[in-house]
């Protein structure tokens, strides 16, 4: 929710050229630096012509013109720029792509300037390794250029998820450039590491570029804060930056931010609604208000367990979006970058908007249309474990809504009985052959790649969310030392939404486990969903349905793979002790939540059935009546059958299978009468 920082700019630095130069010279560069500044560019380019002709061989003067020329163009001619600037390296004799050949400081500048052009084309990764070593010369350069290098590294350290590695940056910038040496930050032994007191005691004082430097740079601890949920050192951050530099933009997305991460949502919406319209303006600076307003209001709203409005507000923030890029002119053919200015290049939200939309359309129940906008994310969050299962939830959900149905036994027991034949002494009752109307399996023999809502392909995206999680084994699994799939970090990549932290990930494996038990077990796979299910009960930490879902799938696959007493083991209805859906926390975690609980509970965002822990054990013991009847016990599986039924009542719900079974059962048994007496009981159409 917090505006995006860092729309870097083109520095432009005038530094002396190499011996000898004459006076005249030194007064055209001064001139020039002084027509920049001041927007002159046409002026500014005549000097610089001026300058190129009596030094040809100067790589400062053939860099300077190459900006003066970008920026008079209002930033529009990227691609002509790229080969300006590749002419500049040649001249330079220096090599972008061999950062070891970087060891003069004056060239730092060029390579900065590379690296802002690659940040607005979002390639993030290669801009971050040659800040990374642009950074290596921090302390001999000129302190303008240092400011713009300390904040576009920060900036792309957050656009690749590493907020543990750009707190400690932030830290060591704070102390080279803004904090004087009598600065006490305290490090507590006794704090979580995120939310150590920042203290400044004797800050430097400076001018308004200093100023205005440390204010990014609380906006940027800010940001950190929110991106590893330490919100109580988040809100310190945002009081310090409002009292600082006032109540802008910025600061009061980042509040808004905060309100709707601590679960506030009224107050979120509140703050939403104080911003202006007419703050941004999106030829100017690549942000669409209504698209920042819209896509906000629907994550708010998702929150409050509203999916439908959630997804009205984000429909809207894609017509925003689309109309926003409208706006911009097209492109030529042969120069993709050009015709619009540098910092809308990457200013296309349609991706993340479809992300959002598509999991507020499957909280809404629409699986269908909701697996279609995350068939689009996902073409550009591939790496997202997330991303796949909530593409596997849209196929199970296509496949089976819920199974809450199958509990309203009023609704259900018109299925119990297909039909009668015959008349009189002949009348026959055809009883159904299955309850469950949940096989829709693919026949048609397509591969599992191509993207249908079936079960088929949830298998494969189930897969990927496997491989991009963190494969400890249970004894390895501590919440703070798991394994890392982010570069640099004990975080977990999930763009677009922030990095999961090592206790997200592990409650995120147990949710990929139990449905890929699932998938495995409607796709016949039941070896498959054995592993699966033995896996999910071996995770060190589950929550209450997780472990029963690990039960009932390593049980029902045991049945199939005829290792029934096997099966009963599983099926101890004492194996479910509690319904909880959150992964239980630990010590910090727990403390962090107290201390960040807004005052609005958490409750989850979808129902799930069975809810109550009467009913959970009466389907663990119908299932195992179901195994004993399978062995031929059918004495204990009529006795453990009628413990079910007995247990009926407002607070237990029991499936219309516990009828199916018993009436098998009774005829198993040879008692016909029995059986037509619960036909009639429950089935009067048919008396």
């Amino acid at each position: 929710m917090a505006e995006k920082e860092g729309e870097a700019e083109k520095v432009k630095v005038e530094a002396p050229a190499p011996p000898v130069i004459s006076d005249q010279e030194k007064d055209w560069a001064q001139g020039a630096l002084t027509d920049f500044n001041r927007a002159s560019y046409a002026s500014c380019l005549q000097l610089l012509t001026k300058l190129e002709a009596a030094r040809p061989q100067d790589t400062k003067v053939a860099h300077n013109k190459a900006i003066a020329e970008y920026y008079k163009s209002d930033l529009k001619k990227t691609d002509q720029f790229r080969k300006n600037m590749n002419l500049v390296c040649s001249q330079a004799h220096v090599n972008i792509e061999d950062l070891d050949a970087l060891e003069d400081v004056e060239h730092c500048v060029i390579y900065y300037n590379q690296a802002v052009l690659l940040y607005h084309l979002k390639q993030y990764s290669t801009a971050l390794k040659i800040m990374q070593k642009i950074f290596s010369f921090i302390e001999p350069m000129e302190e303008s250029l240092a400011h713009c290098v300390c904040l576009l590294l920060i900036e792309l350290q957050l656009c690749m998820y590493q907020p543990d590695k750009t707190l400690a940056l932030i830290a060591y910038i704070e102390n080279q450039f803004v904090v004087s040496t009598e600065s006490v930050i305290s490090s507590e032994k006794d704090m979580k590491p995120l939310e150590k007191e920042h203290k400044e005691k004797k800050p430097v004082v400076g001018d308004a570029a200093t100023d205005t430097f440390r204010l990014k740079l609380l906006q940027y601890r800010a940001r950190c804060y929110l991106m590893t949920h330490a919100l109580k050192a988040c809100k310190r951050e945002i009081k310090n930056l409002i009292t600082t530099g006032g109540p802008t933009l910025t600061s009061v997305l980042l509040k808004g931010n905060l309100e709707y991460q601590r679960g506030n949502y009224r107050k979120a919406i509140k703050v939403l609604n104080s911003i202006p319209q007419s703050s941004l303006s999106f030829k100017d600076t690549g942000e669409s208000p209504p698209v920042l307003y819209y896509n906000n209001m629907g994550c708010i709203h998702h929150y409050m367990s509203k999916p439908h409005l959630a997804c009205y507000y984000l429909q809207r923030a894609l017509q925003e979006n689309e109309a926003a890029m409208r706006s911009l002119p097209r492109a030529d053919a042969g120069e993709p970058y050009s015709g619009r200015p540098l910092f809308t290049l990457g200013s296309n939200k349609r991706y993340e908007l479809m992300y959002n939309l598509g999991v507020s359309l499957l909280h809404a129940g629409r699986p269908i249309q909701a697996f279609d906008c995350l068939t689009e994310a996902v073409q550009v969050f591939h790496m997202n474990p997330r991303l796949w299962l909530r593409l596997a939830e849209c196929c199970v959900m296509a496949h089976k809504a819920d199974n809450e149905s199958d509990f309203n036994i009023h609704a259900r027991r018109k299925d119990l009985v297909q039909g009668v034949v015959g008349a009189g002494s002949h009348r026959k009752i055809i009883l159904t052959p299955q309850l469950s109307k949940d096989t829709k399996y693919s026949c048609e023999g397509q591969s599992f790649a191509i993207p249908v809502a079936t079960v088929e392909f949830a298998s494969l995206c189930l897969r990927n969310a496997l491989l991009l999680l963190p494969d400890c084994q249970p004894e390895e699994a501590a919440p703070d030392t798991a394994d890392v799939t982010a570069p640099g970090s004990h975080y977990v990549y999930a763009a677009p939404s922030n990095p999961l932290g090592a206790h997200e990930a592990a409650s995120l494996k147990c949710s990929v486990l139990a449905m890929s038990a699932y998938v495995a077990l409607c796709l016949g796979d039941y070896i498959v969903a054995l592993d699966h299910a033995q896996m999910l009960l071996v995770q060190p930490t589950l929550s209450g349905v997780h472990r029963m879902l690990g039960h009932l799938y390593a049980a029902e696959a045991l049945v199939l793979l005829d290792k029934i007493s096997d099966a009963i083991e599983h099926l101890n209805p004492e194996h479910v002790k509690e319904l909880t859906q959150m992964f239980p926390p630990n010590e910090k975690d727990a403390d962090r939540e107290k201390a960040d609980i807004g005052t609005e509970q958490h409750k989850p965002l979808r129902t799930w059935f069975p809810n109550s822990l009467p009913t959970a054990r009466a389907v663990m013991q119908y299932n195992l009546a179901v195994a004993f009847a399978i062995r031929g016990e059918l004495d204990k599986a009529g006795e453990t059958l009628k413990q079910v039924w007995m247990s009926k009542s407002p607070g237990c719900d029991i499936p219309i299978h516990v009828i199916m079974l018993a009436l098998y059962i009774e005829l198993q048994l040879g008692h016909a009468d029995i059986s037509r007496t619960i036909v009639k009981q429950h089935s009067p159409q048919y008396r």
